[in-house]
């Protein structure tokens, strides 16, 4: 009977049906939704694995300071063809 309780007194779902009421199945523990309207999924995959992540490495300090170490190169290269 307690566990019955338990259940009954969990929060819901709170996500709108089809027909436009409230879902009234248990919410997933530590989240708002159940497992039927998103409560299960995990989110966006982190960091590198989230197409979004952003490196830097095309900011404009970054390609600025690939552009002078290239300079520097060059002028090193034609230095020591002479």
């Amino acid at each position: 009977m307690t566990q019955l309780a338990n259940i009954r007194a969990a929060p819901r779902c709170g996500a709108k049906t089809r027909a436009g009421t409230p879902c009234q199945s248990p919410a997933i523990r530590g989240r708002a939704r159940c497992r039927i309207h998103g409560g299960l999924s995990p989110g966006a995959p982190r960091v590198e694995r989230n197409g979004n992540f952003k490196s830097g490495y095309w900011t404009a300090e970054s390609m600025e300071e690939r552009r002078w170490i290239k300079e520097i190169l060059r002028l090193y290269a034609k230095a020591t063809d002479k």
